[in-house]
């Protein structure tokens, strides 16, 4: 926990669960209920894009094979290599998190200033972005509805997903970890209503 200029301290919740279980739409709730929010699959995402700052680290690390005819990184191409390759997922994430969590060093030092932050985290407990916050949490899915909402949505096959359900922590040893669990195993209203009550209770912990 920090403090702004003004006094008021930022309160930092870590959320994570499995591939598709629901993290995004529990930190959208918990926006609109007045949380500032930061996803950082969406900070490391620039690093990966056709315009990455990184182009030359990415090919010293993959190789000239993920780039498309254009010569810009293709990030299909990236996930295919390193969801099948762990030491090179170790060797990229390696590469990218450091550039991530200065990313958003710089967003809790300026507009998340004094507010309670919702930041989104995959691997929240895989590295030492947990030791950061303030609390965890952990949302519950089901976990066949949660691949197949990964399919859906990312447009990929089942292997693939699985693949990178491979590199993550098992949902189980998630939710023991956490110091919160948000259920997402029913309907949308269900959820937010888990949102509320969370809210609730870590609002009166900031204060």
């Amino acid at each position: 926990m920090q403090n702004s200029d003004s006094g008021k301290k930022t309160f930092l919740i870590g959320i994570t669960g499995m591939i598709g279980g629901g993290k995004s739409t529990a930190t959208k709730i918990l926006e609109e209920m007045g949380c500032f929010g930061i996803n950082a699959d969406r900070l490391a995402k620039r690093y990966t894009e056709p315009d990455s700052p990184i182009l030359i680290e990415l090919v010293e690390l993959l190789g000239s094979e993920i780039l498309d005819e254009k010569g810009k990184p293709d990030r299909k191409k990236i996930s295919e290599i390193v969801f099948n390759n762990p030491e090179k997922l170790s060797r990229l994430n390696q590469l990218i998190h450091p550039l991530v969590r200065k990313d958003f060093q710089k967003i809790l030092e300026t507009t998340a200033k004094g507010k309670m932050v919702i930041w989104e985290v995959p691997l929240l407990f895989e590295t030492d972005a947990y030791t950061l916050c303030d609390t965890t949490v952990t949302v519950d899915s089901d976990p066949e509805e949660s691949i197949l909402r990964t399919i859906s949505r990312d447009k990929v096959k089942k292997e693939n997903v699985l693949a990178r359900i491979k590199n993550q922590l098992p949902l189980t040893e998630k939710l023991k970890r956490a110091d919160y669990i948000l259920r997402n195993r029913g309907n949308i209203d269900s959820l937010r209503e888990e949102c509320k009550s969370l809210y609730s209770t870590l609002l009166g912990k900031m204060l």
